[in-house]
């Protein structure tokens, strides 16, 4: 009796998002991050996908106070460190692959916030998170694909609350 070999096909990615919004000179926010991604198909449609994400954010805003106003300058940098296990909807030769994901992520956020030209604080915190999402790929060839996701993820603060996080990412995958 022969047993079935199976071979594990891989997937590597690379996501970027960009949001910029100014509301006035002294009021604006900046936001950017960047995802690699390794995911490893044990089945078909089936896969277990691993990933770091490194993001920044920085928001700038005139706060008032009793002798006029001040501007505050938020820095945030995140490390997300993830493992979701992947459905897609289509069968692996089908150039449009819709997808879902769930898992668990480790999130590492550290905000440093500075008033005028005053010394800075650093708030830090850590922990465990959900993460879930939708997507899809359209491959370009049998090995390259566009890829894009909406991910959400419940950051832990340090006061115990919990943040959501809903984002948006476009990038490509190849398959190997």
């Amino acid at each position: 009796m022969a047993i079935p070999a199976q071979a594990i096909n891989m997937e590597l990615g690379v996501l970027y998002n960009y949001n910029k919004s100014y509301f006035d000179a002294d009021n604006s926010s900046e936001q950017q991050s960047a995802t690699g991604t390794i995911s490893f198909y044990f089945w078909e449609k089936i896969a277990l996908e691993t990933s770091y994400t490194n993001g920044l954010y920085v928001k700038k805003e005139k706060q008032p106070d009793y002798s006029g106003a001040f501007l505050r300058t938020t820095t945030q940098y995140s490390d997300i460190y993830g493992a979701n296990l992947i459905y897609i909807f289509a069968d692996r030769k089908a150039p449009f692959q819709p997808f879902v994901k769930a898992g668990a992520a480790y999130v590492r956020i550290k905000q440093q916030v500075q008033d005028n030209s005053n010394n800075p604080w650093d708030l830090t915190y850590s922990g465990y998170s959900p993460s879930y999402g939708v997507g899809f790929k359209f491959f370009i060839t049998e090995a390259f694909a566009i890829r894009t996701s909406y991910d959400t993820l419940e950051t832990p603060t340090n006061n115990g609350t919990k943040v959501t996080q809903l984002s948006g990412h476009v990038g490509v995958s190849w398959m190997l």
